[in-house]
């Protein structure tokens, strides 16, 4: 019931995302759509004629706005005179019982002079004088000769304080007593006046015939001339009709949830909401790197002025191929393709000079993500797609225009490999934060963390030399046996490499660091000894997040042991306590078993390797020793949940034997020469 539940969250999830990106693409699409009108402001110089497109009857907002205010200035707002507000504060004043007769009046007098001048609310902005209603006569003022209520609110307690000369007392009376204004804006009656006032200035209109010449080019352009550029650019804007919204928006849908389709089609391994997520997060910012640099560069030629078919122009930007094929596998990459081209198609009045070029070129910038081992992969793929790309644009141009070459010819193959750069420097910049948000990681950043020079391989080579040297050994057997079966070597290698960190903080409490004979082992009790050996796969996982190590690694850390039982320790308790009185989880590792391939890898190289380090008798059959050490760890079960088939063991143990054979192999002893 909980996983059905759950899959009812992750398929809500889902959709929403698909509505809302359908939406953002669409708005993507159409609000960017490129105006053959450049925008001046006045004082810049036209780069070229300008004629409208368009026959424009607008009205001038700004002018007819200025018209406005110049009517309303006429008319000042109108003040209205409160007597009342005076006797309020009065008989607030009289009410407060914690002043004498003699405090009273002294505050009294302070606001006996306020309101003699006269107190007023706030006035509106851009008036320098008012009407003042007093008695039903109207008499125009200058608001400066009035006190304001926010200053006097301010002053009032200082000059209680001068007058009372106790600044407590002061602050009392000044937060009881609140100051009103005896003149009051009456807005209601002013805003009715302006209105009427406004009703009666008629729009002003700004009239351009199409193909009217707006701006020559060389000249400068003057604030008429701008102000007209912005209404044809609104008035050209107006062919976004709610059809082709519409329209693109269903485009949009279909395309996003062909995604799901085809995921579970081409790659249903990979379906996961973190991967659909990803995909369509990564494809929504193609569409939009299209359709900016595409609208950027039709504005640089047309500001240079270049014969260029502006319909055929576009920058193709494709990183969600490279991004598919980096962090996920090169099916999924491929799955990509079909909604960035359908839907960038759009940014050009000739779809398909788009869609199956960069579609085809597309198809060559993918790539095997075990191949991902520097970031010259990503310049390669980019550039790769971009050459396919460029020929098809050839074949198509000679298909609309025959074998005459035209600027196009070398305009759009220039574009096409600076989409292609574009491409290749975003998807470096954004890497990092994509493997921050989805928690990705590449075969590249295993590259990284198997270069010996890791902080955390380096203290170990120093604190636990024993465990450097059995951990190298351990990377080197699961590196060997991730190839054999086809799992990611780099993966078990590093997972190898950095398995056993755990052991710093207590190096010597591990055989292979105990270089003086003393095992510290044999004066503790076998509970306290247990206890040191599972407390390495804790803080070896502690450590692997102080350091960020990848979370598969850290994984392998904590799996590694499964939850195997410490026999010798286990037995050891046994024999100290009695059998009734020993608790066997006290005994086993904490777990979890291995959950995948080359964790169980690691498990099994980790425990061959240690045994046969630690064997006394080097004369004992090798292959048997092996094979009796894999058998013991599948007979426990801790292989159960790695994703290991039994024919992929038998080949893991083929290569343990054949890698152990070649380095624990008998040797000749040389007989010493005798001395004379």
């Amino acid at each position: 019931m909980k996983s059905l539940s759950q899959e009812r969250k992750n398929s809500l999830i889902v959709y929403s995302l698909v509505l809302l990106l359908s939406l953002l693409s669409t708005l993507f699409l159409l609000p960017l759509n490129f105006v053959n009108i450049p925008l001046l402001k006045p004082g810049e110089v036209s780069p070229v004629d300008i004629r409208s497109p368009v026959s424009v009857n607008a009205v001038d907002e700004e002018e007819t706005e200025r018209e406005r205010e110049r009517i309303r200035e006429k008319y000042l707002p109108i003040f209205s005179y409160r007597e009342r507000a005076y006797e309020e504060v009065l008989e607030k004043l009289n009410s407060l019982t914690y002043l004498t007769p003699e405090q009273k009046k002294l505050v009294r007098d302070v606001l006996n002079s306020y309101y003699k001048r006269g107190i007023i609310s706030e006035v509106p902005k851009g008036f320098n004088e008012i009407t003042v209603v007093t008695y039903g006569r109207r008499k125009k003022e200058n608001p400066q000769n009035f006190l304001k209520v926010e200053t006097i609110r301010k002053e009032f307690k200082k000059d209680l304080t001068k007058v009372l000369r106790d600044e407590n007392l002061a602050e009392r009376v000044s937060e009881d007593l609140k100051i009103k204004p005896n003149y009051v804006f009456l807005k209601e009656e002013s805003e009715k006046q302006w209105k009427e006032a406004e009703s009666k200035v008629k729009p002003i209109y700004i009239k351009i015939r199409k193909g009217e010449v707006v701006v020559r080019k060389g000249e400068k352009v003057s604030p008429k001339a701008s102000k007209e550029l912005k209404l044809i650019r609104k008035e050209v804007l107006k062919n976004k009709t709610l059809n082709k919204y519409f329209s693109i928006f269903l485009l949009s849908l279909v395309s996003y949830l062909s995604v799901i389709r085809l995921y579970k089609v081409i790659s249903p391994s990979a379906y996961s909401l973190k991967n659909l997520i990803f995909s369509m997060s990564v494809i929504t910012i193609d569409i939009f790197l299209i359709k900016f640099f595409t609208f950027l560069s039709k504005l640089i030629i047309e500001t240079l002025n270049l014969p260029v078919n502006e319909s055929l122009i576009y920058i193709p930007i494709v990183t969600s191929v490279i991004f598919g094929s980096m962090f996920i596998n090169k099916k999924v990459a491929l799955i990509h393709i079909l909604p960035v081209t359908a839907l960038s198609g759009f940014v050009i009045s000739k779809p398909e000079f788009l869609i199956v070029p960069v579609s085809i070129g597309a198809l060559f910038s993918a790539f095997d993500s075990r191949k991902f081992k520097s970031r010259e992969v990503i310049y390669k793929s980019a550039f790769r797609g971009a050459l396919v790309t460029v020929i098809l644009q050839e074949i198509f141009l000679i298909y609309y225009s025959g074998f005459n070459l035209r600027s196009e010819n070398w305009i759009e193959p220039v574009l096409t490999i600076a989409g292609a750069l574009i491409a290749a420097v975003f998807v470096n910049g954004l890497s990092p934060l994509i493997i921050s948000l989805f928690n990705f990681t590449t075969d590249y950043i295993y590259m990284e963390l198997i270069n010996l020079n890791h902080p955390l391989l380096r203290k170990l080579i120093l604190k636990a030399p024993g465990t450097y040297s059995h951990s190298v050994m351990v990377a080197t057997l699961a590196e060997a046996a991730a190839e054999a079966i086809g799992a990611n070597a780099l993966l078990a290698k590093a997972g190898g490499l950095f398995h056993d960190i755990g052991k710093l903080k207590n190096p010597q409490a591990f055989i292979e660091n105990q270089f003086n004979g003393v095992n510290i082992h044999d004066k503790l009790p076998p509970e306290k000894s247990a206890a040191i050996l599972r407390s390495h796969v804790e803080y070896g996982e502690e450590l692997g997040r102080k350091y960020k190590l990848p979370k598969r690694i850290i994984d392998i850390i904590r799996q590694h042991h499964g939850t195997k039982l410490m026999k010798y320790f286990y037995h050891k308790a046994k024999e100290l306590y009695g059998e009734d009185k020993v608790d066997e989880k006290v005994y086993r590792y904490p777990g979890p078993k291995p959950q995948f391939k080359e964790s169980g890898i690691v498990m099994l190289a980790d425990t061959v390797e240690a045994a046969v380090r630690s064997m006394k008798d080097k004369n004992i059959d090798l292959d048997s020793f092996i094979h009796k050490l894999i058998m013991d760890t599948i007979e426990e079960g801790q292989l159960n949940q790695s994703g290991l088939s039994l024919n992929e063991i038998g080949i893991i143990e083929k290569v343990f034997k054949k890698v152990l054979s070649g380095v624990y192999h008998s040797r000749i002893e040389y007989p010493e020469e005798k001395k004379e």
